[in-house]
């Protein structure tokens, strides 16, 4: 019998629904298979777009292609940037624009296209507010595949700027593209960006960048989650209180009651499997494999609301 190895969509989805799993239980799972046929199936060259694999790992055959352009999601309100030695950091909400293409690999490197909406803001030694283009500033890469980036604004551009309490803040219909390597085998076209960043992100925008219920459950995750330590646990973590801030900042306030909602259950459920069933180490750990869930089941609607015109 000739070996045949998996599709890489059926490796992403498994591994999907393996976190699904963990973080939702049974129901949660069994829900998703009403979706696999978007990560199942046949040769991704063979099918229409919305049915090629959409997976959330890396690639196993084409690993010098270049992946996929995303969108990141519009934050409604400035994230604070946590700053140490080595620079500030924040996780930024991310989807997927190309289901053709593979999904990044951990640390993948990207830069926004040009006249992203992207600013930069903090207070100068003055104390006056200051705000300005972040793009000549910031480092973008990827942090759990499709779903998150990190940025980075480095120690030597801070020096530089002289502020402190540094935020970003994204508009909508932003998009990176990943940064070419001298190796890539199959490189990103100027047609493929035009429809990614162009077709593609806009409707995207009704599925992440509006007022909707996932759109701002997702925002109000990532708030949370860059709220929390990156590593280890406390039990102020599952008190309440990193909701309600979340929930009291601008961008909770301009969030509807559904997406509040949503949230306030996503985080009391984290808390019980810290805490209870201790089924995660740290609330944060599970804030993230539950806003990564919320964006991949959002990224597959946006994906089928577009498989009459792709």
């Amino acid at each position: 019998m000739m070996y045949r190895p998996l599709p890489n969509g059926f490796i992403g989805f498994v591994l999907l629904l393996t976190l699904l799993t963990a973080f939702s239980g049974e129901t949660a799972a069994e829900d998703l298979n009403d979706r696999s046929r978007l990560g199942m199936g046949v040769h991704p060259d063979t099918v229409l777009p919305v049915q090629k694999p959409f997976g959330w790992t890396t690639s196993t055959g084409s690993a010098q292609a270049a992946p996929q352009i995303l969108g990141v999601v519009a934050s409604h309100g400035p994230i604070p940037l946590n700053c140490l030695n080595d620079g500030c950091r924040a996780d930024l909400s991310t989807f997927c624009l190309q289901q053709s293409r593979d999904n990044p690999a951990r640390g993948q490197t990207y830069v926004p296209i040009e006249g992203a909406e992207i600013v930069l803001s903090g207070t100068n030694r003055l104390g006056q507010n200051v705000r300005l283009s972040a793009t000549p500033y910031l480092e973008f890469a990827t942090d759990r595949g499709f779903t998150a980036i990190e940025v980075t604004l480095p120690p030597g551009e801070l020096a530089k700027l002289g502020l402190f309490d540094i935020a970003i803040d994204i508009g909508e219909r932003v998009s990176l593209v990943p940064m070419a390597a001298a190796n890539d085998t199959n490189p990103q076209t100027a047609a493929e960006i035009a429809i990614a960043t162009g077709t593609v992100r806009e409707v995207g925008t009704e599925f992440f960048d509006r007022i909707d219920e996932a759109g701002d459950a997702i925002r109000l995750a990532n708030q949370m989650i860059n709220a929390l330590p990156a590593r280890g646990h406390s039990i102020n973590d599952s008190d309440g209180r990193v909701l309600e801030a979340a929930i009291a900042s601008e961008t909770g306030r301009a969030s509807g009651i559904e997406g509040v909602t949503l949230a306030r259950k996503m985080y009391a459920t984290c808390g019980a499997k810290v805490e209870v069933s201790h089924y995660f180490d740290n609330v944060r750990s599970c804030l993230e494999a539950a806003h990564d869930e919320l964006v991949a089941n959002t990224n597959i609607d946006l994906w089928r609301s577009l498989s009459s015109a792709y």
